[in-house]
């Protein structure tokens, strides 16, 4: 073959490429056009999808709808002999989406990141039951988590599932009073988590580690906790209480009672800081929601114990931080100790954490080293502080030493003028 036969070849090849990306080009245009000319409960799918993953993975419209993209068919694009699935029904929805996102072969030439199995797990959740098991079309499917033309990567903050805007999400569906009427459940979850210590982290700082609605209850398998499973889902995060927890006497007494694990002294929805106050007797006290206030009370006697010790240990760190910190506003170095202030706060948080070990004696073990560095910094900061003083005394005596000099050496010129 010469080379005019070889360049004429290669020329029909690229115009052939060029047809049929002219081609693909008009697929993919067509109902895009066509619908952004329609009524805005049609057009609006077109606005969206400018904005979604699947677009920007390259697939069209009839990628998930069928039917004919061209529109050149008789039948027009809706051609029910292409395949045309139009919008599917509530109960259609999750294995509608599992066509692509449960066929590994297809989903590894995209994101070999994405699960699966999440229509197997969605089958188990509470949401997957009453759809597919009770065909309850209130129940969450795909699209009312992850809307429907507008879905993005869970890491874009724009997505209805990015960590943020999560709780927003379940809420359109668990804060509605009258849409979850009959199924039992309060509809106050968000309205507590909002103002709970991970809402408040969540939602007002934007601590995208704080725990959403999906890391206690699951996602596409989502389901409330069993009673006696509390304690492992709080666990995933607070490990070292949950361990301590475990291995204490009232992890039995909770079982044996039917109580659940942590939510029983912090709640669920509504967790709020903990502190010293949940201990022994007080408003905020959770001891007294069992045990009588009453020192005769075992139970009620060991709260005050720890009690007794955090309050001691608070107590010197806040004495010692504000002695440092006035050494600090007048100008002596207290870099060494605002570092070892560290290590008291950290002694504090440990002291803490024990007490889901539901033992004072260790409690106390965890507060001595605290204690200990709390007082050593107190007097290093009151040495600091009589440093300063003494600092005072030497430039007053220093300054009244040169004026008089000053008032010397002016009388004496005085003298000589005279």
């Amino acid at each position: 073959m010469n080379l005019k036969a070889v360049l004429t070849v290669f020329s029909s090849a690229l115009l052939s490429a060029a047809l049929a990306s002219g081609a693909k080009a008009a697929a993919e245009n067509n109902c895009l056009s066509c619908h952004a000319r329609l009524m805005q409960r049609y057009s609006t799918p077109t606005v969206l999808y400018e904005k979604d993953i699947h677009q920007k993975a390259g697939l069209i419209c009839s990628d998930c709808h069928g039917g004919d993209p061209e529109g050149k068919k008789w039948h027009g694009p809706r051609n029910p002999a292409q395949g045309f699935l139009g919008a599917p029904a509530p109960a259609e929805i999750p294995t509608f989406c599992d066509r692509c996102h449960g066929n590994v072969v297809y989903m590894r030439s995209h994101n070999l990141s994405l699960p699966v199995d999440q229509l197997v797990k969605y089958r188990t959740s509470r949401h997957g039951e009453l759809l597919l098991g009770q065909g309850d079309i209130k129940a969450a499917s795909c699209v009312s988590c992850h809307s429907v033309h507008d879905i993005r990567q869970v890491g874009d903050p724009g997505s209805s599932v990015y960590p943020v805007n999560l709780p927003g999400t379940c809420a359109g569906c668990h804060a509605d009073a009258q849409y979850m009427a009959g199924y039992g459940i309060p509809t106050d979850q968000f309205a507590k988590f909002a103002g709970s210590v991970h809402g408040v982290a969540l939602l007002e700082r934007g601590d995208v580690g704080a725990p959403a609605c999906n890391d206690c209850h699951g996602n596409h398998g989502a389901i409330p906790p069993e009673v006696d499973h509390i304690s492992q889902v709080c666990g995933l995060c607070h490990v070292n209480n949950e361990k301590l927890y475990r291995e204490s006497f009232h992890a039995e007494i909770f079982k044996a009672l039917g109580s659940p694990d942590c939510e029983t002294c912090h709640g669920n929805h509504g967790i709020r800081h903990p502190d010293e106050s949940f201990l022994g007797a007080g408003e905020n006290s959770v001891c007294g929601n069992c045990h009588e206030q009453s020192r005769n009370d075992a139970g009620f006697a060991l709260g005050l114990a720890m009690r007794s010790i955090l309050d001691s240990l608070a107590a010197s760190l806040s004495a010692t931080t504000g002695l440092v910190e006035k050494a600090e506003q007048l100008g002596m170095e207290t870099s060494e100790l605002s570092l070892s202030l560290r290590d008291v706060r950290q002694s504090l948080i440990e002291a803490r954490t024990m007490i889901h070990s539901f033992d004072d004696t260790e409690v106390s073990k965890a507060a001595q080293p605290g204690v200990k560095l709390a007082l050593e910094l107190k007097a290093g900061a009151l040495d600091l502080l009589s440093e300063h003083k003494k600092r005072r005394w030497w430039l007053g005596g220093i300054s009244l030493i040169v004026l008089a000099l000053i008032a010397g050496l002016y009388l004496k010129l005085r003298e000589i003028e005279k």
